[in-house]
């Protein structure tokens, strides 16, 4: 009988054990599942725990337009729990409320009072708690949970929790804007892209949550894109909304794509080809006015004469190179044993920065940010340590790629790399490392701590035959008059005076502007191209 009532105790034991453990999703040692969901740059953390029947988790790490708020996309789920980890003596000073699609209020400036656990003096957290935000059915629902201080009212921190299907953006239709109105244009359409034309109106059904859908334009001929962010407006009286694409982003003749699509990841650039839906169209150059026989016969004599003036000016600049062939030679060698000394030296300091980086990372505790940091610091450093004075103007590209989403996992800022469409970006080369300094400046001193908000924007941009290299922030700038410390920029400084003595037929020019609004950086390389 012992041995009946011992084997029945056992069986209701592992039956309690499993049904516990499918309650929640639960990690590789049987644990609840803990998902951090706040906005990193909030002020308040908020945790999610879902139950085992749960198919998939996709917390963001932030979103624009979204003020320190986040999103998880939720899929199969059927309840959740919710936790904020606050320091005991501190709970009277928050409040929350819990708002199911969009209208039903569950909870209303709530206090947290409910605790689950507490964390003893010698622990991680000191002092702190574990308080129960509720327990929710979200079986095709959406809930915003909304957190703040209440001696900071204005810092509200929002999470939106999302378990319905994702759908494709449907009733898709575009327009054309003009200084005068907007009118309808069909897919596959040739646009003329005159003084007139301020950009392309986007209008898709309404959803519930329009703030997941995106919009990339690529520019195929030039095989450049941009990501934008739309700020989606309600049409009165429709079940529509709108977004609209600046005529900055289609300027160039070509053939263009815009992709419209709903972001199931954290970075707005990826996309799930099966819920993407694309447009396409032609701009062609407006129409050239014919010249007159005596507009063409002024032309021909001004360009015989300017011909003439430049064979002139030619055949002077040989006889001057002739004799002064030797003594540049000599001060060529010099100078490049000089800038070599001087990459020597932003090789180290760069590779300290990014080692700083890491460690930033690892004393947060954020293991997945740092391994993530950690790849694209393996490719950037092999990069880095090639010994190639000048590299092409993609290869450029990819490694301000590598560092600015190396750099994105610890400020969460959005970034914008593009060229000229007339750039021939694979066979252009420049000075390797030119660029890295500066837009490094712009990350650590520049927008750091903008977060979401900040933007750094970096151009390849043809002007005649001169290479202009652009880096834009959004950072509250600085006095370019004074002489700064930091060694990454004093060594570009003295690196580019010595590329001058170089390429003296082909001189840099450094320009940098500062204010409240951002800062501006413009390298030219003249004669370039």
């Amino acid at each position: 009988m012992k041995k009946i009532i011992l084997a029945l105790s056992f069986l209701f034991f592992v039956l309690a054990a499993n049904a516990q453990k499918n309650k929640y999703l639960v990690d590789e040692y049987g644990n609840p599942m803990h998902y951090s969901i706040a906005n990193r740059f909030s002020n308040c953390n908020i945790f999610l725990v879902v139950d085992g029947s749960t198919e998939q988790v996709t917390p963001f790490e932030y979103l624009n337009n979204l003020a320190l708020g986040n999103v998880v996309l939720l899929k199969g789920a059927t309840s959740i729990e919710l936790e904020s980890r606050i320091q005991k003596d501190s709970l009277s000073f928050y409040r929350y409320s819990i708002i199911e699609n969009d209208s039903i209020q569950l909870k209303r400036d709530a206090i947290p009072v409910k605790i689950k656990y507490k964390w003893g003096k010698g622990s991680v957290l000191p002092n702190y708690v574990a308080v129960d935000l509720g327990t929710f059915n979200v079986i095709g629902k959406k809930i915003e949970v909304q957190i703040f201080r209440i001696d900071n009212k204005k810092r509200v921190s929002r999470v939106f929790i999302y378990n319905k299907p994702i759908l494709p953006p449907q009733s898709l239709s575009f327009k054309v804007l003009e200084k005068k109105g907007a009118k309808n244009i069909k897919n596959r359409t040739n646009l003329i892209v005159n003084e007139k034309v301020k950009g392309i109106r986007v209008m898709m059904k309404n959803t519930d949550f329009n703030i997941l859908y995106s919009v990339t334009v690529d520019h195929v001929d030039a095989r450049s894109s941009a990501t934008l962010e739309p700020k989606w407006k309600l049409i009165k009286g429709a079940n529509l909304v709108i977004g609209d694409i600046n005529v900055e982003n289609f300027i160039s003749s070509g053939k263009y794509e815009i992709i419209v699509y709903p972001k199931t990841r954290t970075y707005s650039y990826w996309k799930d080809n099966t819920l993407a839906r694309t447009f396409h169209f032609t701009v062609e150059k407006p129409k050239e006015n014919f010249f007159t026989s005596k507009d063409l016969l002024k032309g021909a004599i001004i360009g015989g004469f300017c011909g003439l003036v430049a064979v002139l000016i030619l055949n002077n600049r040989k006889r001057k190179a002739a004799r002064l062939l030797a003594q540049k030679s000599q001060e060529k060698e010099i100078a490049k044993l000089r800038l070599e000394s001087v990459r020597s030296q932003l090789n180290p300091h760069f590779l300290f920065n990014a080692l700083a980086g890491i460690q930033t990372l690892m004393n947060k505790n954020e293991i997945d940010n740092a391994n993530r940091y950690l790849v694209k610091f393996a490719r950037l450093t092999r990069n880095v340590l090639d010994h190639k004075e000048l590299i092409s103007l993609t290869s450029e590209k990819t490694l301000l790629d590598d560092y600015l989403q190396m750099e994105q996992l610890r400020f969460g800022f959005q970034y914008q790399i593009s060229a000229s469409p007339d750039l021939d970006v694979e066979n252009i080369e420049i000075p390797a490392m030119l660029l890295q300094p500066f837009v490094e400046n712009a990350v650590k001193h520049g927008i750091a701590e903008k977060g979401n908000d900040g933007k750094i924007e970096i151009d390849f941009i043809k002007q005649s035959s001169d290479l202009i290299l652009s880096i834009k922030d959004n950072g509250d700038g600085f006095d370019v008059t004074k002489n700064y410390e930091g060694l990454g920029l004093a060594l570009t400084k003295n690196r580019i005076s010595l590329l001058n003595s170089i390429y003296k037929e082909n001189q840099f020019f450094l320009e940098m502007k500062a204010d409240v609004e951002g800062t501006i950086i413009k390298i030219t390389l003249s004669q370039w191209l």
